[in-house]
């Protein structure tokens, strides 16, 4: 409860604040998204994220500049054949061992029309969101247990703050 609480205020800023920077809202749920996903925790959650999504942009970025320099029909459909080879062997190495965040990277630079400084910016603020709301919810439950102590959290909260510290 108390990480849903964070999430839902640091969403809410993130929506509001997003547009007035030039930055894509959708694209740091994106980002957000891979952090929550990665599941390993706090910092290596924030480094793996990070990793993977930088290098889906990369990688979406090889697939664009690549296809639009091919001169036939099929090209951008071949580089995106191989390209996608490539980002499933990355995501068996460390530290990009993580592929689904390779993907986000990717597509949010297609859907993004291929603005790369922008979806690398909407996609990094939108993993420190993930981060800070982690972080958040781990206060909002200690301030809880703080001025609760006799109520127990719920099992799945117990097992959250012990896996994000």
């Amino acid at each position: 409860m108390a990480t849903a609480l964070a999430t839902g205020l640091l969403s809410g800023i993130w929506t509001y604040i997003a547009p007035l920077f030039g930055l894509l809202i959708w694209a740091g749920f994106a980002g957000c998204t891979t952090f929550f996903a990665v599941g390993t925790g706090r910092w290596r959650a924030l480094a793996t994220a990070t990793i993977t999504n930088i290098t889906g942009v990369a990688c979406g970025m090889v697939i664009l500049v690549l296809a639009s320099a091919a001169d036939f029909s099929a090209g951008m459909a071949i580089l995106s054949g191989i390209v996608t080879t490539i980002m499933v062997l990355l995501g068996s190495v460390k530290p990009m061992n993580y592929t689904p965040g390779i993907f986000v990277g990717a597509f949010s630079t297609f859907a993004s029309g291929g603005d790369w400084s922008v979806i690398t910016i909407s996609l990094l603020c939108g993993v420190f969101l993930g981060f800070f709301s982690a972080e958040l919810g781990m206060k909002f439950a200690a301030l809880y247990r703080k001025l609760a102590p006799g109520k127990a959290l719920a099992g799945d909260e117990k097992k959250k703050a012990k896996a994000l510290r």
